[in-house]
């Protein structure tokens, strides 16, 4: 994805951070996971993803560590949208197993000066509710 692209996806007003977001996109875990953004506004980030054959488990359904990369990582996009931050804790339920393609949607809890914690959710394509994750992050002072 390029810039352009990126901001296609983009609410207007955050149009200016193309950057910050373009190198979360370019990560390269994000990049070999294929986690993928689908939208970006100031309080959601959407993510997607889909569970290839290497990201199975030994039951043939979706690894947890896939799951939480994904969760993990539409938190990132979302923290770090404005200003550098960087994840402090991290809790997650897991509720079915996980197949196909997984959306994330991460929307913020609490925002402050040096915290700020965010709730992901994660569901499967029929919409079911796969996981759910309270994420914390600590605000980078530069």
């Amino acid at each position: 994805m390029n810039a352009d692209e990126l901001r296609s996806k983009m609410d207007e007003e955050l149009h200016q951070y193309v950057d910050n977001v373009m190198d979360m996109y370019n990560a390269p875990f994000a990049r070999m996971m294929g986690i993928e953004i689908v939208s970006l506004s100031k309080d959601e980030a959407v993510c997607e993803m889909d569970l290839r054959p290497d990201l199975m488990n030994s039951m043939g359904r979706g690894h947890g560590g896939a799951v939480f990369a994904l969760v993990d990582h539409t938190f990132a996009i979302l923290c770090n949208l404005v200003h550098p931050s960087t994840g402090q804790s991290t809790s997650i339920n897991f509720y079915r197993p996980a197949q196909g393609r997984l959306r994330a949607v991460a929307r913020p809890v609490n925002r402050s000066r040096s915290l700020e914690v965010y709730e992901v959710r994660v569901f499967s394509e029929e919409g079911k509710l796969v996981a759910s994750a309270t994420n914390t992050a600590f605000v980078l002072k530069v």
